[in-house]
């Protein structure tokens, strides 16, 4: 099998993806390249790495919170200051869950995007995968998206979002750089967005209604009028559609 990805670190559950200006290490991960990580960063790193991905286990009791990191780090019998390598607490925990998520899903579609006669459908399941990796914490996630929402951690969700957008393009085939590129990857994220905001409200078998929800917002995307002749700036309608969004659903303050 070919795959688009470069190579997958286990040990840091580390995958390098494709060269597109968005290769970005998990974590800041702990592989350690001709920069020169030392022995003890590298210790470190994968120490941080072991405490989120068990930490993640605790959200469904304890939510996206520093008492799952620290009660992590404490089952592993790490002191529970250990949880200080990820100091941000909650941010930390969610950031590590969207980047493993996002890692994950680029291995599991990447021999089966072939099987798609176009770009959108071919996105749309790419889509679908991603979702589907939040379906197991969907009763905690709005408590995520209001974290993400909070102003200081916009930046941070904005990244991710940016990434994950581009990625899904990529992965699609899509290579262009033409004048609408930020309005298409823009456009995408807020049907990304809202898609899995409805998912945490669904409470149809298998989530279908999602499903047809995620394939409405495709129709709509895939007009013209929907993505626009226009160059955007994507942070600003980024930061607007998240907001916007958020606040229709009650998770943030209008």
């Amino acid at each position: 099998m070919s795959l688009r990805l470069l190579g997958r670190t286990v040990a840091a559950r580390t995958v390098a993806r494709p060269s597109i200006g968005l290769k970005i290490r998990h974590l800041q991960s702990s592989v350690p390249d001709s920069s020169g990580f030392s022995g003890h960063d590298n210790t470190k790193n994968n120490t941080n790495l072991e405490i989120l991905d068990l930490a993640l286990t605790k959200v469904h009791d304890l939510g996206w919170s520093s008492t799952a990191v620290a009660r992590a780090a404490t089952e592993l019998g790490y002191s529970s200051m250990a949880h200080g390598i990820a100091p941000d607490g909650a941010i930390s925990l969610i950031s590590h869950f969207m980047d493993r998520a996002l890692d994950e899903t680029c291995i599991e579609v990447d021999d089966q995007l072939h099987e798609f006669p176009d770009t959108s459908e071919c996105l749309r399941f790419i889509c679908t995968t991603r979702l589907k990796q939040t379906l197991p914490y969907v009763q905690r996630w709005p408590e995520a998206a209001a974290i993400l929402a909070q102003p200081q951690n916009v930046p941070l969700a904005m990244r991710h979002l940016t990434n994950l957008s581009s990625q899904m393009w990529y992965l699609a085939g899509d290579k262009s750089t033409r004048i609408d590129w930020y309005a298409r990857r823009s456009a995408l994220a807020a049907v990304y967005l809202s898609t899995e905001l409805f998912m945490c409200e669904d409470r149809s078998p298998n989530h279908q209604d999602t499903w047809r929800f995620l394939k409405q917002r495709f129709q709509d995307m895939d007009k013209a009028e929907y993505i626009g002749s226009k160059t955007v700036a994507f942070g600003e309608q980024f930061s607007r559609n998240l907001y916007n969004i958020l606040a229709s659903r009650g998770y943030v303050s209008h």
